[in-house]
């Protein structure tokens, strides 16, 4: 009878007392602070948050979760008085007392894979990053991206590199063969042809080129610059420009034009970089491979990053075409999902770019002079791909006209574009 009573205790245990035992942040963000605090806890700068005071806090809706990993800093940092203290104010605040010891026992796991580092010790530093990760249990991230990002922190913390297998396992596109070309192959076959995608890009021409000429010899990043063909069409513009990537395969192509590439971590190069020191940051088919929380990372740090009149470009498969939001997106393996238009939009206005444009791509040339559309056209001929094009300051002395022409046009074949056009079809047919 015994055991049997210790069984129903045990079915009866609520939902609501199970979720106790989870780490509050898993909760999405409700606070600007606990977004900062959480992505400096995810990327290891343990000495941003131990900066920050009691008092700062107080009247802070997320204050406890905000204590519970700034305890967690002070515990990477070594300072094992400032972590008692920091857990008993987490607890204080709400936090429980398993969701301390979870934390805590997250940066003993981090402990070890810096331990791993130090050894080369590639499945330790792939097994402790990895449990560090799960014991915080950031569901909301993946888990091997969050490992490797903090693993490669870590060992640049270090003065280390990390071992080469691991960097062949861990690149941002998730391949597990990155140097055997691969990659390179896939876009050569299914993205197009470099004389092709140079033409599609120089769509951004005349939104640099003004910029350029206002900043003489700052130079513009590419984060992701895979083949290098937007490193290759400034060039030939004349404008400054170097692109960070982690495909060796990509890099090597790069390095044989000419172009100025970097092998590396997109984010952490970009933070590398002195505040207005670019004329353009530029993501090219990079946002839809990487984890929400990195993207709202980067395009704060390109804010900081820009020249006040410099400007952001991320361009992404377009969801609003059908046949690309069900099917061909799906094409390439390393994507993660779709991002609608207005959603990768509002993050750059989120973070105080004043000007944000949806400039949409890539549609056929003859889709833009049919006066009726049919259900074919419906399913395939919205524009498949789009950019955002956001500018830090729209307050622009000696703007040219080629740039208020750029910035005041139309792009594209949208879903209400093609819903008027019919309409007025009908219309004129009555």
């Amino acid at each position: 009878m015994g055991k049997k009573r210790k069984q129903r205790k045990a079915i009866k245990v609520s939902p609501k007392k199970q979720r106790t035992n989870e780490i509050t942040v898993n909760s999405p963000p409700t606070s600007a602070k606990l977004t900062q605090v959480r992505t400096y806890w995810l990327f290891g700068e343990w000495q941003r948050m131990t900066a920050i005071s009691e008092e700062s806090l107080a009247s802070d809706n997320d204050r406890a979760t905000i204590a519970l990993l700034v305890c967690s800093a002070h515990q990477q940092m070594n300072d094992l008085s400032a972590t008692r203290q920091w857990a008993r104010l987490a607890i204080q605040w709400g936090v429980t007392p398993n969701q301390v010891a979870r934390l805590l026992a997250a940066g003993v796991h981090n402990a070890f894979g810096r331990i791993a580092i130090l050894r080369e010790d590639t499945a330790g530093i792939s097994k402790h990053f990895t449990t560090s990760t799960q014991l915080a249990q950031m569901q909301d991230t993946d888990t091997g991206t969050v490992a490797r990002a903090k693993a490669a922190q870590e060992a640049k913390a270090l003065n280390l590199a990390l071992p080469a297998s691991l960097l062949n396992d861990t690149d941002s596109r998730s391949s597990h063969h990155v140097n055997d070309g691969f990659y390179r192959a896939f876009e050569d076959k299914f993205r197009g042809s470099r004389e092709e995608i140079k033409r599609r890009v120089s769509i951004y021409l005349p939104f640099v080129r003004p910029i350029a000429e206002r900043h003489p010899g700052v130079p513009a990043l590419d984060l992701g610059c895979g083949r290098g063909e937007w490193l290759e069409v400034l060039k030939d513009a004349g404008i400054d420009s170097d692109g960070v990537d982690q495909d060796m395969g990509m890099l090597d192509g790069c390095q044989a034009l000419g172009l100025t590439v970097k092998h590396g971590d997109a984010l952490e190069y970009l933070r590398e970089q002195p505040n207005a020191s670019r004329i353009c940051v530029s993501l090219m088919h990079v946002v839809e491979h990487i984890p929400f929380d990195m993207l709202r990372t980067l395009v704060a740090e390109a804010k900081r990053v820009l020249v006040p009149d410099g400007i952001l470009i991320m361009e992404t498969p377009n969801p609003e075409n059908y046949t690309v939001g069900s099917c061909t997106f799906y094409m390439d393996p390393t994507h993660r999902n779709p991002l609608p238009p207005p959603l990768l939009a509002f993050v750059p206005e989120y973070y105080g770019f004043e000007r944000v444009k949806v400039i949409r791509l890539q549609e056929e040339s003859y889709i833009q002079s049919k006066k009726h559309f049919n259900v074919e056209d419906f399913l395939t001929g919205i524009s498949p791909d789009y950019a955002v094009v956001a500018q830090a300051t729209l307050n622009i002395q000696g703007g040219s006209s080629n740039e208020k022409e750029a910035w005041e046009r139309d792009y594209g074949i949208s879903l209400p574009t093609m819903v008027k056009t019919n309409s007025k079809s009908q219309n004129d047919n009555m």
